[in-house]
């Protein structure tokens, strides 16, 4: 058996004949828990409440006492002071605060959190909020909101290299720590190699560092210039940056199938580029949120930026659409729940209904179009030209189809005010439109033109000479209704006089009457008793208007025919025409904005079932060219923004028909207190962007430099990366935080530049070793005394078994996306491979890949036993050993050279003279225990072997 052990961060191949192969993946991680630290701004004798107390209170407090004020008790907030506070929290005694009572009472009926919550706090807990009421009971605000300082930079008396070292080893020091010693350069050259490029350094390069004569300072930012100048660097942070951005290939939510993005990978590709480019940050989110907006050129690749916000799930209601927008801005690029206000105020946080709707109605504005923009210049190539003309035909064939049919729709429209109208008299309330999916037959009544005329009614005043009676009626009590109608009729037709002022229609110089006479007349014959009654007078004599009108349409129109008669255009003949009040009848028909008159975009959503299903077969055609024709140009997947875009209000507990207050389209209140002025019509996503950027926003700098650290130590400085809320954990170096931020800043927003300055750091440099003392006072390593082991990433893994291997294509940049799975391998980078948001491949749901349902801030870490199997039965790793393996035959003629081949290849080291001796052993062992050597298919076989168990191994698997 073979199984790899790790000790101090090396691999020990471990060999029993006779029994098969086996491969332990063991943690590397300490126990949890951790005892109370003094850092560097919560000195031990200290209360900080937003760093002690606030976390208590949004355990078992503000859920009931907080800023949703629609759930909030007793009139009672604990997250802020206010007059109510302080009857429950007296300031200098602990004994005599109804808090501490409450939380400490056994009295069931009096005791907070209630009982049925089944919660309670610890005595400790307790104790600091004793500590802190006896201290003064001080409140803050929380510390994601206030501003950014540059705090002064600690003098700790050990050594301290960089501004960095300083933070961290005066945190240390106030604990008794120290740092761990230097990593020596072979393992620090491989985690920045992997830190930075997601790859392996070469044998090569790792020689070329231990043997560099310069400072390990010098020689190391030699190293680290290096890999930022490396494309390879782009494809590595990132894929870190499309785990935020929940990219997938797929649009998702499919029980059987799936649709694939013809240009997503358009989006992949310009963070990639961004990244490689170090586009400075505060425009690379500028461009994900607007780049439409910034006086771009038609064609600029940077246009595919927009992806940020097309790229995710493709909900079938826009409400959810939207929803994902808001979460992936405010929790990906600020750290923020904002989704989380949807339905009522957070429950935790400063953030009200009305923020989440103001950001709802910044982002509804926009829609993606139908054509997107081809990004660049295409080579004018056949396949380019063949995929135009084919585009063309394509395109034109469709257009012609939903032309004609959704102008026979609005006919149809047009004979069926009156179902519709009756709908609206029956009380028929409003639906939510976003869902609509349904199958439509012509009798059915459509939704979408259901709330049209409910809305189209809501804008006429009882003036109106057509829709008078609906309007002055509809409140009309039954037993009222034909009274009331019939003298409504008498007086209006009073109102408007001799009829035979209005007799001879065919005129066009005769004006209509104040009041329809048509109606009147019609209101007159009917006397309708009821709101429905009066629908269906309304229902026959539009469609009397609108038959009326098609044929004398048709009758004009045979008039220029060549064997058709000339008439006059004031001919009585042409009274239907001409006629003012019928004109004012037809005015409810054709004019833009009318019920009936749906724009081409939701007309195409309601067509019959079986128009519908012919339809979307030849956008089906469209979409299919795209994807799969080898002319077809990358496309950025944009946005295009309303000038004049429809009121947005708040949607009482989350239900689109039920709208409270009106909103405008503005920032977040607790973010920028200093600015609620509205975002101008037409750049709201602009106006968006330009917020969050703002250098008064406290969030975006200190969530950037967080997710920077986090990738570099496997924990952020806050442990919560996409919560820096009440329910977060507060920063474990506040000042560090803040230092990293300014200098964020100060450097121009280069994300470049910040790697630069934490790789430089002692912290960043030490080693892994672990330290039991150590461990007892800072259990899960919060001030970083030594650098936490990381396994390396899915995507990583992968990749780095194809580069000892010799196999991977490093050459092949960008473009649509393989399969990860395919047969045979594909040996590209993982960041080009192909994800399904229907299906999550094995590799991705055993290695923790991102869920790209949603913004990814922080991947799951898990150790399962899953993970050992796929690495003992992979084919894939299987392969990748057996390919190395003849590497290791090929580059060497002994046994023992080759097992020295394999380590430096490997694991970047030589072996011991015990790995030596083991992996010798067995590769030259005897089979079944008789004199006879192996032959060479089996010696071949075992080293395949060998290289298997060293692939599969901690010392590949995780970073020291």
């Amino acid at each position: 058996m073979i199984t790899s052990q790790v000790s101090n961060g090396r691999a020990v191949i471990r060999i029993a004949v006779g029994l098969g192969l086996a491969i332990c993946l063991s943690s590397a991680a300490g126990p949890s828990g951790s005892p109370a630290l003094a850092n560097d701004t919560s000195p031990a004798n200290k209360i900080s409440f937003s760093g002690d107390v606030r976390p208590i209170l949004a355990e078992y407090c503000v859920q009931c006492h907080g800023p949703d004020d629609q759930e909030r008790q007793a009139d009672l907030r604990l997250d802020s002071r206010d007059d109510r506070t302080s009857d429950v929290i007296v300031a200098g005694a602990p004994d005599e605060s109804e808090l501490i009572l409450r939380l400490t009472t056994e009295d069931l009926e009096m005791r907070m959190p209630p009982p049925e919550l089944q919660k309670r706090p610890t005595a400790n807990e307790i104790e600091i909020l004793r500590r802190w009421i006896d201290q003064g009971a001080t409140f803050e605000r929380h510390w994601s909101y206030q501003p950014i300082g540059d705090p002064d930079v600690p003098e700790p008396s050990g050594d301290a290299s960089t501004e960095i070292d300083r933070f961290i080893v005066a945190a240390l020091e106030k604990n008794g720590l120290t740092l761990a010693p230097r990593l020596d350069r072979r393992r620090l050259i491989r985690r920045a190699t992997f830190d930075l490029i997601g790859l392996p350094p070469s044998p090569a390069e790792v020689e070329a560092f231990v043997d560099d004569a310069a400072a390990d300072d010098v020689a190391f930012a030699k190293v680290i210039d290096r890999l930022l100048q490396s494309p390879r660097y782009g494809e590595r942070w990132g894929r870190h940056w499309l785990d935020i951005a929940r990219y997938a290939d797929t649009h998702g939510g499919s029980a059987i199938g799936f649709t694939r993005f013809p240009f997503s990978y358009t989006y992949r590709d310009y963070v990639i580029g961004a990244f490689n480019d170090d586009l400075p940050y505060d425009e690379f989110v500028r461009q994900q949120l607007a780049a439409d907006q910034l006086d771009l050129p038609a064609n600029d690749p940077a246009l595919a930026a927009l992806g940020f916000l097309t790229v995710g799930m493709q909900f079938r209601s826009v409400h959810d659409l939207i929803d994902d927008q808001i979460d992936v801005v405010t929790r990906g690029l600020m750290g923020m729940t904002v989704a989380c206000a949807r339905c009522h105020d957070h429950k935790f946080d400063e953030i009200p209904t009305t923020d989440y709707y103001a950001l709802y109605a910044t982002l509804a504005s926009s829609t993606s179009p139908d054509d997107l923009p081809v990004l660049g210049e295409p080579s004018p190539t056949d396949q380019l030209r063949d995929y135009q003309r084919r585009l063309e035909e394509r395109q034109t064939i469709y257009r012609d189809m939903a032309r004609d049919q959704i102008e026979v729709m609005r006919n149809r429209l047009r004979s069926q005010v009156g179902l519709y109208l009756t709908e609206l008299a029956k009380g028929v309330p409003e639906q939510d439109l976003s869902a609509a999916f349904l199958s439509y037959r012509t009798d059915d009544v459509r939704p979408v033109v259901l709330n049209r005329w409910r809305t189209y009614l809501g804008t006429l005043s009882e003036q109106d000479p057509v829709f008078f009676a609906w309007i002055r009626l509809r409140e009309t009590p039954a037993d009222q209704f034909q009274a009331a109608c019939e003298q409504l009729v008498q007086t209006l037709k009073a109102e408007n006089g001799d009829p035979a002022k209005y007799k001879d229609m065919h005129n066009m110089s005769v004006e209509a009457p104040i009041w329809n006479p048509r109606v009147l007349d019609a209101l007159a014959e009917a006397k309708p008793a009821s709101l429905i009654e009066l629908a269906a007078v309304y229902g026959e004599l539009f469609t009397e208007v609108h038959l009326g009108w098609l044929t004398a349409l048709h009758e004009a129109s045979m008039e220029a025919t060549p064997t058709g008669d000339l008439i006059t255009d004031e001919d009585p003949r042409h009274a239907e025409i001409n006629s003012a009040i019928n004109q004012q009848l037809r005015r409810h028909l054709y004019e833009s904005g009318t019920p009936t008159d749906v724009p081409d975009e939701i007309a195409v959503k309601m067509l019959n079932r079986t128009v519908s299903d012919k339809l979307s077969g030849k956008r089906g055609t469209i979409h299919a060219l795209h994807l799969n024709s080898p002319g077809s140009p990358p496309r950025g997947m944009v946005l295009t923004e309303s000038e004049a875009p429809p009121e947005t209000r708040v949607f009482l507990r989350g239900n689109p028909t039920s709208r409270g207050e009106r909103v405008e389209a503005r920032f977040l209140t607790a973010v920028a207190p200093y600015n609620h002025q509205p975002f101008a019509d037409g750049k709201r996503r602009r106006g968006l962007a330009e917020s969050i950027v703002n250098p008064e926003n406290p969030l975006t700098r200190r969530v950037i430099v967080n997710w920077i650290w986090r990738h570099h130590f496997g924990q952020g400085l806050v442990r919560t990366p996409d919560d820096l809320g009440t329910r977060g954990t507060p920063p474990t170096h506040p000042q560090l935080l803040d230092h990293l931020a300014t200098a964020f800043a100060e450097d121009g927003w280069s994300i470049k530049k910040m790697h630069r300055r934490i790789m430089l750091s002692d912290v960043y440099q030490q080693a892994s070793v672990e330290n039991t003392e150590a461990r007892q006072r800072d259990a899960e390593n919060r001030l970083l005394w030594r650098m936490p082991r990381k396994r390396v990433e899915m995507e990583a893994m992968r990749d780095a078994m194809l580069a000892v291997s010799g196999e991977l294509d490093t050459t092949n940049i960008g473009g649509r996306p393989f399969d990860l799975e395919t047969v045979p391998l594909v040996p590209r980078r993982s960041v080009y491979g192909f994800i399904n948001r229907d299906i999550i491949s094995n590799l991705s749901s055993t290695f923790d890949g991102a869920d790209p349902t949603t913004c990814t801030v922080k991947r799951p870490d898990t150790l399962v036993p899953q993970q050992t199997l796929y690495a003992l039965n992979s084919a894939f790793i299987q392969d990748r050993a057996a390919a190395v393996a003849r590497l290791a035959m090929n580059a060497s003629a002994t046994n023992e050279d080759r097992v020295e081949w394999l380590y430096r290849r490997i694991y970047l080291r030589p072996p011991d003279q015990e790995e030596r001796d083991l992996a010798l052993a067995f590769v030259t062992r005897t089979q079944n225990n008789d004199e006879t050597q192996i032959n060479d298919a089996a010696s071949d076989d075992r080293w395949a072997q060998l290289a298997h168990a060293m692939l599969a191994s901690n010392e590949f698997i995780f970073l020291d």
